[in-house]
């Protein structure tokens, strides 16, 4: 319980967090071609621009298989809200598909399914 407890304060904090530092709109906008977005690979913004608006990478997935932006150490963690929103630009401004919004999954234990309430139906 008590690590319940913290792991709440700790994820409350880290939400304050990202309100009282979330970048004003058009943030991508200051972004010159030459700034690092992806550290880990060292991809500037110019590179997922391009790959957005000249190679046709419609959603995130293929903007990641075509610069490599996100694929290092922090597998995205770090840059990956930045090349969402990048290729989110540039897809909307040349009618390209929304970024992919597949869903996060995560190992579940059998014993945790079996421990389910049987369901009618």
């Amino acid at each position: 319980a008590a690590l319940v407890r913290r792991r709440a304060r700790l994820r409350a904090f880290a939400a304050a967090m990202g309100a009282a530092h979330r970048p004003g709109d058009g943030w991508t906008g200051w972004l010159r071609d030459d700034t690092e977005v992806c550290r880990c690979e060292e991809v500037p913004a110019g590179c997922v621009r391009e790959a957005v608006e000249d190679l046709g990478a419609g959603d995130v997935r293929t903007v990641k298989l075509l610069t490599r932006a996100g694929m290092g150490w922090c597998q995205g963690r770090t840059c990956g809200p930045a090349v969402a929103a990048l290729a989110a630009e540039g897809a909307s401004s040349s009618g390209g598909a929304e970024p992919d919004r597949r869903p996060l999954s995560c190992p579940v234990p059998l014993r945790h399914l079996a421990e389910l309430p049987a369901t009618d139906g």
